[in-house]
């Protein structure tokens, strides 16, 4: 199975802590996506470095701001956002993901490089859509399986269809008085 770098959300769309909540959700309908980095500039670094300081997702929006009546031009991304980022290296696997976002009770986790950069956003989504197309190839290579076996094998016997009858008490007792039951279908 892929890394989660390879799986997560490329480029990273970010606001600043100080931007209202209606820009914020201008700029998750003009990028298409659900969730926000929420940066700010922190004292010491670099010129144009920016710290992550959180993420702010649209259900945030919906369930903090628009529930409690709150006015989106007045509030900011930086109030609104709860709880620490949570990060893990692009290298970690799937299942080491999952087990993070499991235990820390979080829908998206930031995905980071070497030098602990902000690399991508990973989701939920992006998990189960990674773990359908796993299944997907496991649901294939059973089908190929069956396939090659029913041309590779030779039936025993004379190869015809035998008929198996299912005892009575072997349904629940809806279907024994059913006439399906008692007469094999026969009308």
């Amino acid at each position: 199975m892929n890394t989660i770098g390879s799986l997560c959300q490329h480029p990273v769309v970010t606001i600043d802590s100080d931007c209202s909540i209606h820009e914020a959700a201008r700029h998750m309908r003009e990028h298409h996506v659900g969730a926000l980095v929420v940066t700010t500039e922190e004292e010491g670094l670099s010129a144009n470095s920016m710290r992550v300081c959180g993420v702010i997702t649209d259900r945030d929006l919906a369930v903090e701001a628009l529930a409690r009546n709150l006015d989106p031009q007045q509030i900011t991304v930086g109030t609104l956002i709860s709880g620490k980022a949570v990060a893990v290296p692009a290298v970690a696997s799937v299942s080491e993901a999952i087990g993070v976002m499991r235990q820390e009770g979080v829908r998206r986790l930031l995905v980071t490089g070497p030098q602990r950069q902000l690399m991508g956003v990973l989701s939920l989504d992006d998990v189960t859509a990674a773990l359908a197309a796993e299944l997907g190839e496991v649901a294939e290579a059973m089908r190929r399986g069956l396939a090659r076996e029913a041309i590779t094998r030779r039936p025993l016997g004379d190869g015809g269809a035998v008929s198996v009858q299912v005892p009575l008490e072997a349904l629940p007792s809806p279907w024994r008085a059913s006439p399906l039951a008692n007469n094999g279908g026969a009308n």
